[in-house]
């Protein structure tokens, strides 16, 4: 047992040490950018999440500054402790061998290496709910832990879902496992379960104040995106494509057997503790977004946690089935083998470019995800080449809040650009009444048509020249903006290439004299 540990161990640090390495060679993605964006405006809650993902950032960029390698600091280490927790989890269910098999099946899925270098609130949400199924665990095997393991578990849920708010889907797994577990319901009549619960609740003010004070923009955003406000039908499309993306990120002998596993544990509810706790964590986030999947397709990551106990799950019915141990053998290399070659391609696909697959970026998934910096570069040289023709000053405006996330993160300070206070972003997003993402909470440079200095809806920015950045093929400036400027016109088209071939054109406009939003 002891070498089991020891290589196992050795084996996280050395891919953790390796993820460091990625993690400050790879450029932030747009999310990235919008969440660390986020950090630089500390909140107690934020349009789409709550604050967890930007206090770690700005944790890490304060320590660490603002590049790649410190922004992204926690994602290897809560890879890291993931696993441990993945292994000590498994063990105390099963046997160390399950475990052992469940950290290696855990560290070859695509999703979740590319996790475990890129920091978006997934590690953080996975890391919380692990933790916490370890947790409730110790408690319903512990005597005497209603003060301790039981609160505990309630203070993990809520932490994760300060970073994610399915985490508080595992309330909903606890309370499964303590009606439907003979051994497990006696503990209705004990502090514990409501110690969780309370502690769970207070972890959740900081979300709550915040959408008290603002219109519960939160619950509006939740049920828009996932389209419970429409009476749309079924669609069997959507459900199929949907299998079709966690195919890809899990990859698909390990899907295949993921499913498997969530078959079978949900004919076995019941007859084993440990199988049902490990059910009653995968099968409710799991059934649900398949669910929902059927209206629209969402993003194979929603179901990551429960994709965690499914897999533990996994190793131990394929430890259990009837087969050769060579069947086994090929069915075991054949889903490594597959799983990491996916991971390598997930994380660098101008691999395949360079062995000189023309793929076209336009046809690559992951594409929106990277290029910024070079993004950023070439609408540098536009801004500088522009600006003795603009005038003193001039603000950026970007068709999209990812992209105007990502060129204030990778465009220098020295720009000559209209910032009145650091709490303005570099780049804005046309301005709306309707609040659609967070650029909506931050300063505005939207004013009152006619206002003059002093006067109620006066901003430095009217009467000023701004240029509109549209990273959308084809795409002009908005009514909005044509609108609230004296006069648009194309400036520049710059094609972003990589590898010989185009990633993207962005498209830039002179917009002159902002004239204001006329009441």
């Amino acid at each position: 047992m002891w070498k089991t540990h020891r290589w196992l161990l050795i084996a996280l640090i050395l891919l953790t040490i390796c993820r460091w390495i990625m993690a400050g060679a790879i450029e932030l993605t747009e999310d990235e950018s919008y969440y660390h964006l986020w950090s630089e405006h500390p909140a107690l809650s934020y349009y789409s999440k709550g604050p967890g993902v930007a206090a770690t950032m700005g944790v890490s960029s304060f320590i660490l500054g603002d590049s790649a390698f410190g922004i992204r600091f926690f994602s290897p280490l809560l890879g890291l402790a993931t696993s441990l927790l993945i292994f000590r989890l498994a063990r105390s269910i099963f046997d160390t061998n399950t475990a052992a098999w469940s950290v290696v099946l855990l560290n070859i899925l695509p999703i979740f290496n590319a996790g475990s270098i890129l920091l978006t609130i997934d590690p953080l949400s996975i890391f919380f709910w692990t933790a916490a199924m370890l947790a409730l665990w110790r408690a319903l095997h512990r005597s005497n832990a209603s003060f301790t393991w039981w609160p505990l578990t309630g203070l993990l849920i809520g932490l994760g879902f300060l970073c994610k708010y399915t985490n508080a889907l595992q309330l909903i797994s606890i309370i499964l496992l303590l009606v439907i577990v003979r051994r497990w319901r006696p503990h209705w009549r004990k502090p514990g379960p409501y110690l969780l619960l309370a502690t769970f609740l207070v972890c959740t003010l900081p979300v709550i104040i915040w959408n008290a004070q603002n219109q519960w923009i939160t619950v509006t955003h939740l049920i828009e995106r996932g389209q419970l406000d429409e009476e749309t039908g079924v669609n069997p499309g959507e459900f199929f494509s949907y299998l079709g993306m966690h195919a890809g990120v899990y990859s698909p002998v390990i899907f295949l057997g993921l499913l498997a596993a969530l078959y079978l544990g949900i004919k076995r509810v019941g007859k084993d503790f440990g199988e049902t706790f490990l059910i009653l964590f995968a099968a409710p986030i799991i059934i649900l977004y398949f669910i929902l999947s059927f209206k629209e397709a969402g993003e194979a990551n929603w179901t990551a946690p429960g994709m965690l106990s499914l897999g533990v799950l996994m190793i131990h019915y394929f430890q259990l089935a009837r087969w050769s141990n060579r069947t086994k053998g090929i069915v075991r290399a054949t889903a490594i083998t597959l799983s990491i070659l996916l991971t390598a391609l997930s994380l660098n696909l101008d691999v395949l470019r360079k062995m000189g697959v023309q793929w076209p970026y336009s046809l690559d998934p992951t594409t929106r995800l990277t290029g910024w910096q070079s993004t950023a570069d070439a609408v540098e040289d536009v801004i500088r080449k522009s600006q003795d023709n603009l005038g003193d000053g001039i603000f950026l405006i970007c068709d999209r809040y990812q992209s105007a996330a990502s060129l204030h993160h990778h465009l220098p300070d020295d720009l000559n650009l209209i910032r009145p206070t650091e709490a303005h972003p570099k780049v804005f997003i046309p301005q709306s009444s309707i609040i659609l993402n967070q650029f909506s909470f931050w300063p505005r440079y939207d004013s009152i048509a006619g206002a003059t200095e002093g006067e109620p809806g006066y901003t430095p920015f009217l009467g000023k020249n701004a240029l509109f950045i549209s990273t959308h093929p084809r795409s002009n400036p908005p009514e909005e903006i044509r609108r609230a400027f004296r006069h648009t016109q194309p400036l520049s088209t710059v094609e972003i290439r990589r590898l010989g071939m185009k990633l993207r054109d962005v498209r830039i406009f002179v917009c002159y004299d902002y004239q204001g939003i006329s009441l």
